[in-house]
């Protein structure tokens, strides 16, 4: 099968799925809100929103609607790579995955691609509506910058997102486990609620590993109003030059949790 063949497949799975639980869809187009109401109001009780302006250089409504957009466009992508080989082998559908002639590793690259589809709405639905209300037509065209900046951090973090999960699961044990210690960690890491360069040097320095991280950096740095044109375009090069060189670790991993399912066998 071509890469275009397991993307119309894998489009027609996602999309059945989610227009048939529409009480899922709704909770993912209300997740921003929620998260930045939660948020906001805890901040209100602990401290006074001034002080969030003067460190971080926005208003904490906007950047926290555009925080939880941008966690969910991340990691909304990237958790069906995590997640998918543990949900086929649970379902008795990976003894069928592993004997179909498509390359997993092609298999793994189309993942992402129909969810990125899911970006664009909830972005219209929450960062669209609030940019637009605090910055009017400006805030209009940030918020496009925004969704397009997000569709492209969850790109770049399929290779990794490979990588890892490869690891984890020709590992063996529990990986159940691993992905619930790991995912928070990586959700931190990515900088979305705490701005990149606020973190200390250690937190940064792992977070400067992350593709995702340096696109974060540019649509934060556009919400704060300084958007270097240079810099900008350096970040995302740094991010794109990080996913292709994760590319080779990321075949290798998918490939090689495939031949040790292959050795075992696998449970049907």
């Amino acid at each position: 099968m071509k890469l275009v063949d397991i993307i119309v497949a894998e489009s027609r799975f996602v999309y059945a799925g989610l227009f048939r639980r529409k009480s899922a869809l709704a909770t993912t187009l209300l997740y921003p809100y929620v998260i930045t109401a939660f948020v906001v109001l805890v901040g209100n009780a602990m401290g006074s929103a001034a002080v969030f302006v003067q460190r971080v250089g926005v208003d904490p409504v906007p950047f926290f609607i555009v925080s939880s957009f941008i966690l969910m466009s991340v990691m909304g992508v990237v958790d069906d790579i995590f997640w998918t080989p543990l949900f086929d082998e649970l379902n008795g559908t990976l003894p069928y995955i592993v004997a179909s002639p498509v390359d997993r590793v092609v298999y793994f690259l189309a993942i992402p691609i129909p969810r990125l589809a899911i970006v664009l709405p909830i972005g219209v639905s929450s960062v669209v509506p609030v940019m637009l209300l605090y910055y009017g037509v400006a805030g209009l065209y940030e918020s496009l910058a925004i969704m397009l900046l997000a569709a492209l951090a969850a790109l770049l973090f399929t290779t990794l997102a490979m990588a890892i999960t490869g690891a984890l699961y020709m590992a063996g044990g529990e990986t159940w486990r691993s992905l619930n210690v790991i995912r928070p960690l990586i959700m931190v890491l990515l900088g979305a609620f705490y701005p990149r360069w606020l973190m200390p040097l250690a937190a940064r320095a792992l977070s400067w590993a992350l593709p995702p991280s340096h696109v974060i950096e540019v649509i934060h740095r556009v919400l704060v109003g300084a958007p270097s044109a240079t810099q900008s375009l350096a970040l995302i090069g740094v991010a794109t030059a990080l996913a292709l060189l994760y590319t080779p670790l990321g075949a290798r991993g998918i490939h090689g949790w495939e031949r040790r399912k292959m050795r075992e066998g696998v449970r049907v």
